[in-house]
């Protein structure tokens, strides 16, 4: 029988540690059935959906542990609820930096019941302009008859200068 976990890692960046993990968890006839990796400034958090022979998950997991001393290591049950037919849509939003403008994207998303499947941040001077631009890259799991132009006029109403496009 399978055992099926989730385990989330993270710690400095190693050159070539996602390729040693992988072959650890192989080595122990482990398998990733999906996984998403992000490095930033020196450290990396890599989650992953692992599948072992039952029997091996103990001993995989004390692998890892004692051969990445240097990196942590969390481990949950995966979600086996049902879901939910969903699609996935793609913004772009960019507009003037202001403090809460995060937070005030991320509440908008949830009074909406819209699933953040991945969002990346950036901020960055614009000489011309003299501010700092907000710029979010999103991937949202909206239900199936969802209309993308309804959640990026929610979006908008952030602020007069946002501007939201479907990628």
């Amino acid at each position: 029988m399978k055992s099926n976990f989730i385990t989330t890692v993270y710690g400095p960046v190693i050159p070539g540690i996602i390729k040693v993990l992988a072959q650890a968890t192989r080595s122990l006839g482990g398998e990733w059935l999906t996984s998403k990796i992000i490095k930033l400034d020196g450290q990396f958090a890599a989650i992953m959906n692992v599948v072992v022979e039952e029997g091996l998950e103990k001993a995989l997991k004390s692998n890892l542990e004692e051969r990445f001393s240097s990196l942590r290591f969390v481990y949950a049950p995966p979600n086996t609820s049902p879901r939910a037919a969903t699609k996935i849509i793609k913004f772009v939003v960019d507009c003037i930096d202001r403090p809460g403008l995060t937070g005030d994207l991320s509440s908008i998303l949830a009074n909406l019941d819209i699933g953040v499947e991945d969002m990346e941040c950036k901020r960055f001077v614009m000489d011309g302009i003299g501010d700092t631009v907000f710029s979010a890259r999103l991937t949202l799991s909206v239900p199936l008859d969802a209309d993308g132009e309804i959640i990026a006029e929610e979006i908008e109403t952030l602020s007069e200068d946002v501007r939201v496009n479907i990628v």
